[in-house]
């Protein structure tokens, strides 16, 4: 019976040390895919400028593409203004984004068809290097403190064991 006890406390701090770890994962992953997004949004509204349905529609398509996105493109679907839509989607996310990012993210659905194509991809390449800059400093958190906390968690894992035994 001990033997189990301490086997699930050293489970239980693995577990939280790797659940830190992989939160610092998938907000690196969703700003690549954000930034991914971005940038095929410029590309479109510099070669073809469809509406904002359209274009939400064929960033949905992809296989790979920010989480929030599909509720998006339902709220526009189902008559809600992009710009509402776009805002009750970046809030109700759940995920790794931090404050920042979804603050960044909310000014860029502020920017998509309020002016003409080429201000938009102006500020579009504004919000892109803000969330590239964002991303950076995910992935340098990642690299660092995320290997950190998931070691660090195995090692509280191991006291406890050593402790306990």
């Amino acid at each position: 019976m001990q033997t189990l006890a301490i086997s699930l406390l050293f489970l239980a701090c693995g577990g939280t040390g790797a659940m830190l770890s992989r939160a610092m994962t998938l907000r690196t992953r969703e700003l690549e895919l954000c930034l991914q997004m971005v940038a095929q949004i410029r590309a479109q509204l510099q070669f073809s400028r469809p509406p904002v349905q359209r274009m939400l529609e064929a960033l949905c398509e992809q296989s790979q593409h920010p989480a929030f996105l599909p509720r998006v493109l339902v709220g526009v679907q189902t008559g809600v203004e992009f710009p509402k839509a776009w805002r009750a989607a970046i809030q109700e996310q759940r995920g790794g984004l931090k404050e920042d990012d979804r603050r960044h993210l909310l000014a860029l659905g502020e920017l998509l068809g309020a002016s003409d194509a080429a201000g938009q991809r102006e500020a579009l390449a504004l919000q892109e290097s803000l969330l590239a800059t964002q991303l950076d400093q995910a992935r340098d958190l990642r690299d660092t403190r995320g290997k950190a906390f998931f070691m660090l968690g195995i090692l509280a894992g191991l006291t406890v064991m050593i402790l306990f035994l």
